[in-house]
């Protein structure tokens, strides 16, 4: 017994003096980018005379830890570039990034920066507008990023919980609905409003909010983005970049506990499979579970994403990237909280307690969502590199869930009731080819391009019948649930295929060094078919044949490096997703164009990145709701909406404040009279200003190192929720959050604080006036993280 405590004691000391070393250790990583700013792929990055090596990977990045503090020669190497070196110091706790462009026409190093200071929450590049890895400053549209460090500072577990930190972005509802440049890009209209590193497939459907287990950044990609991405919100794509394996071994553990029961935890492993590190591994879990500031909601998320990477040489690379995430919810789908009505037309929108809903504690929403991306790059020379993917998508759902039907009168309301089963799918194919070339004094950056999407359900069981009618302030359930046996109101049994075909070409073309011009055009064909699988379809189904071309013009110019100005036009086209006879089609189809200017800063040696951008978007043919007594599925394409206004932006670091800024000014109206609205009318859910603010502050103080302090303020001004009526208005609203954060060594732990003031507001409307997206009130969380290597 003697030797077994001996040997804890000495385990526990050696745990101690190596957890103690190890806070002794320093760390190097960075990103190498040839003079093209594409990243090298698979470059040795060593220190000469010592062990301690990596390799880049896909993305250029390379990470070294426990660093020996101390005076080193790095040294960069790699097939077509001359070795590079370069003596640093290495100091104790710190981790210095290492930018390295080189030049491949000179073979010299052209820029070398080591900080350790750079801002986490500015990210200067981003490939998905024009998939160009080229600076956000030369991109001719206007792209906000919201870094890791922005996710993990604002605890964002979510797309929605995010949304309002983008400028002229917000949430309508708790699903995945949102407004984006006055436009609302929601999933079943939209269907590739959401992006996954540049390709489509959304891996969520609609009644869901877009989880961020495995989400390294957020992209929000403004205007219409059709020349590469083919259909898409007129507004705007927001773009999900996953984490990727690394070749250093890491992993983290993060727990968080916040208010309703709010639980969550997940890890993050990744490293080097094989001892050459050209296999890479990443395997991302996580679970969390949460009830609601409404009575009988609850739900759970289970997540697992497992990717490799395999690099068989420096010119290649292949990643392998799976995502399954399981919901289970009592009222999966948000349907909001009761608006009190006034006999005189107005509306009471703090009449109705908040904990109220219109669902049943009976209803439920299971979904299965599952995805694979298997992506392959090869450079084949310095001049021509070639990317293929392949994604394919499943989601499956099963779920009940209760409606309002009519207007509320006497405090009771009569529901309607939904029984839904689904089975949908995306098979995405898409191939480009990135060509460098020169023509005279002209530089060329030619991609041409080929996308094939099959997608569609295989499975649409759907049913709708009359249910209960309930008191709002004293509900009974009891029957809500109406019998199998009784006819549906309404009934769908289908399956529906659409084939996507799509070629592109583009060309940014560079005039010296100032100027640039992008020219794009995209050609899309579409065939769909609706088809019914039983009698009990009561609709007649539809087809879907329509093509189009797809321009887009765009020139920037940069007067002095740190400055650009930029113009450019843009189209869509984008068929409408249903030509239901019973809903009122054939629809024509929809199409957006949108011009815009801007000017682009680099300002305070680069440390803050401006953006201010004026646009104009003018689209026809929206199909919104219509419903009639008759039918309340009824839909109609708009004439025509004109969307004009101006963003600004800021980001950046000031010494020890990190900080994400904007003002979003926007009017989008109707722009001819219909019957189902004046000209002037404004759209639904279409604030005309927004403002954003969240910063975070690293306290000075010797003794409080590793302490920071961080506040954000959201600012939405009213906004009608429905565009046949306009007397339906949203009051503005102020939301403040705060936070609190303590580093230490391997360990965070952190205190968020939201809707600091118990602010009772409304974030958006469906296609009524009964209920509406109810902002959370005040909740609190707390998380650590610790990095177990």
């Amino acid at each position: 017994m003697k030797f077994k405590y001996l040997f804890i004691l000495i385990t526990i000391l050696f745990n101690g003096l190596k957890t103690n070393a190890q806070s002794e250790l320093g760390a190097l990583s960075g990103r190498i980018v040839n003079a093209d700013n594409e990243p090298v792929i698979g470059a040795s990055v060593a220190f000469q005379n010592t062990p301690v090596g990596t390799i880049t990977g896909a993305d250029g990045q390379f990470s070294l830890e426990r660093i020996t503090p101390g005076s080193y020669v790095l040294t960069v190497s790699n097939v077509g570039y001359i070795a590079y070196s370069q003596s640093l110091k290495i100091v104790k706790g710190k981790n210095p990034f290492l930018n390295l462009q080189l030049s491949e026409s000179r073979q010299v190093l052209t820029e070398v920066v080591v900080s350790a200071a750079r801002s986490a929450y500015q990210v200067s590049g981003s490939s998905s507008s024009t998939r160009l890895d080229v600076p956000l400053l030369e991109t001719p549209q206007s792209v906000q990023v919201v870094s890791s460090a922005v996710l993990r500072d604002r605890q964002a577990f979510t797309l929605n919980e995010i949304a309002g930190t983008f400028t002229g972005m917000k949430a309508n509802n708790g699903n995945g609905s949102f407004q984006i440049r006055g436009f609302t890009a929601y999933s079943p209209t939209d269907a590739s409003f959401l992006l996954f590193n540049g390709i489509r497939g959304n891996l969520y459907l609609w009644s869901q909010q877009p989880l961020l287990y495995n989400i390294e950044s957020v992209e929000l990609l403004r205007g219409p983005s059709g020349a590469l991405f083919s259909e898409g919100s007129p507004g705007g794509v927001v773009n999900f970049i996953t984490k990727k394996p690394l070749s250093e071994r890491r992993a983290t553990v993060d727990l968080s506990l916040g208010s309703w029961g709010f639980g969550r935890g997940s890890v993050d492993f990744t490293g080097p499979v094989s001892r050459d590190k050209k296999l890479l591994y990443r395997a991302i879990v996580g679970y969390d579970r949460s009830e609601s500031f409404r009575d009988y909601q609850n739900k759970k998320n289970l997540f697992v994403a497992p990717s490799l990477t395999y690099l068989p040489s420096e010119r290649t690379s292949f990643n392998l990237e799976l995502n399954y995430a399981y919901s289970k919810a009592v009222q999966q789908y948000d349907n909001g909280s009761y608006i009190h009505s006034r006999p005189d037309g107005t509306f009471d929108f703090n009449y109705y307690p908040k904990n109220l809903t219109i669902q049943s504690p009976t209803d439920y929403g299971k979904t299965h969502n599952a995805s694979a991306t298997l992506t392959f790059n090869h450079q084949i020379n310095d001049n021509l590199k070639v990317t293929v993917v392949e994604r394919a998508v499943r989601n499956v759902l099963d779920y009940t869930d209760h409606i309002p039907v009519g207007r509320i009168r006497n405090d009771s309301i009569s529901r309607g009731f939904q029984d839904w089963e689904t089975d949908r799918f995306s098979l995405q194919t898409t191939a480009f080819a990135t060509y460098t070339a020169k023509t005279g004094f002209l530089g060329h950056q030619i991609i041409v391009g080929a996308d094939y999407n099959r997608y569609g359900w295989t499975q649409n069981d759907y049913s709708y019948k009359s249910s209960t009618r309930i008191s709002i302030l004293n509900p009974d359930y009891t029957g809500s649930i109406p019998d199998p046996s009784t006819p549906a109101d309404e009934s769908d049994d289908n399956k529906r295929i659409t084939n996507l075909a799509g070629a592109y070409v583009q060309d940014q073309v560079s005039v010296g060094s100032k100027l640039k011009v992008l020219l794009s055009l995209r050609y899309d064909d579409y065939n769909g078919k609706e088809t019914p699988l039983s009698d009990r379809d009561n609709k007649q189904g539809d087809e879907l044949k329509t093509s189009g071309w797809i321009p887009r013009i765009a020139v920037v110019y940069l007067p002095v490096k740190n400055l650009s100005v930029y113009g450019t036009y843009l189209r869509s086209f984008n068929p409408q997703t249903s030509n239901n006879v019973l809903s009122g089609g054939p629809f024509p189809t929809r199409q957006a164009t949108q011009y815009e200017i801007g000017t682009k800063a680099d300002l305070i040696s680069n440390r803050l990145s401006t953006t201010l951008s004026l646009y104009q978007i003018n689209y026809a043919n929206i199909l919104t709701a219509a419903p009639t007594e008759e039918n309340s599925h009824r839909q109609a394409a708009i004439d025509g909406t004109r969307s004009r206004g101006g963003e600004f932006s800021i980001v950046g670091n000031l010494n020890r404040l990190s900080l994400v800024a904007g003002y979003a000014f926007n009017e989008h109206e109707l722009i001819s009279t219909t019957t189902y609205g004046k000209k002037g009318d404004r759209f639904a859910n279409a604030p005309k200003h927004q403002i954003n603010f969240w910063g975070k502050y690293a306290l000075p103080s010797q003794a409080l190192k590793g302490l920071g302090i961080a506040a954000g303020v959201r600012y939405v001004s009213d906004q009608v929720g429905l565009l046949s009526n306009q007397n339906f208005v949203f009051p503005s609203y102020t939301v403040l959050d705060a936070a609190i954060s303590y580093s230490r060594n391997r360990y965070q732990v952190q205190l968020n604080a939201y809707n600091l003031a118990n602010k009772h507001y409304f974030t958006g409307s469906r296609s009524g006036v009964t209920t509406a997206g109810l902002g959370d009130p005040f909740n609190i969380r707390i998380g650590v993280s610790y990095q177990l290597w």
